[in-house]
């Protein structure tokens, strides 16, 4: 399994020094890897906006750590409002793997943090999927950040599509909306079934935490300079 995680970070981190494009083959590899694997696991600091509600019985105050997947639950529940609030842990990571997995999802690799990464977004069309949607709309997208230095899932979100624009990055696959063509689905099922997910050490964790935090810093840092990027193009 090493093979193949070495495998996936050279096949990212190249993408993204020499601004090339994946073949069919590495674009499936890439979405299956990134649908298998894991939310990171190391501790972040609640944002203050949190501060004073409740979780699993505890009140969220300054300092208060939660595991990053719990993190993002909290901010898509209850602070951006694009999950219900009632969204299980579970439920939500299950929606950020179909988004992943969506044939019309939109494909970037680029690098953030000083790392490699993949993001996928997903329209939401209710018509077509089980997410877990707040406010019934076709103008809004679920984001997926893939680290491949990390092999693990390190956000998840949604975002107006007109708002969506990721700067630097390669588009590896258009995203899919209304009025254009539905793209062919790049995603194979045996390829997923071939692909396990590796298990970090705890010193691998350990060296990786500031990472964590300095990864997740930069994703809400470019999420508040959406309102001030160009939007993507609709062909």
């Amino acid at each position: 399994m090493k093979d193949h995680f070495m495998s996936i970070y050279e096949t990212v981190n190249g993408l993204i020094t020499q601004s090339k494009k994946t073949t069919p083959e590495q674009l499936a590899l890439l979405i299956a890897r990134a649908g298998n694997a894991s939310f990171v696991g190391n501790l972040l600091e609640a944002d203050e906006t949190l501060w004073g509600s409740f979780w699993q019985g505890d009140v969220i105050a300054p300092g208060y750590l939660l595991p990053a997947a719990e993190l993002a639950l909290l901010r898509a529940t209850r602070f951006d409002g694009t999950w219900p609030e009632g969204t299980s842990l579970p439920d939500f990571l299950a929606d950020l793997r179909q988004a992943i997995r969506h044939p019309q999802a939109g494909v970037w690799t680029l690098r953030a943090a000083g790392e490699p990464c993949v993001v996928f977004a997903a329209p939401l069309n209710v018509e077509r999927s089980m997410f877990n949607v707040q406010r019934s709309t076709l103008n809004e997208a679920t984001v997926v950040w893939y680290c491949a230095t990390t092999d693990q899932l390190h956000a998840g979100y949604r975002s107006p599509l007109d708002r969506l624009h990721f700067a630097g990055a390669v588009e590896q696959r258009p995203l899919v909306t209304r009025g254009r063509r539905k793209a062919k689905s790049s995603y194979s099922t045996t390829t997923e079934e071939r692909l396990t997910e590796d298990q970090d050490t705890a010193a691998e964790a350990h060296l990786l935490k500031d990472f964590a935090v300095r990864l997740d810093k930069e994703i809400l840092r470019l999420r508040a300079d959406l309102d001030s990027a160009a939007p993507i193009s609709e062909e």
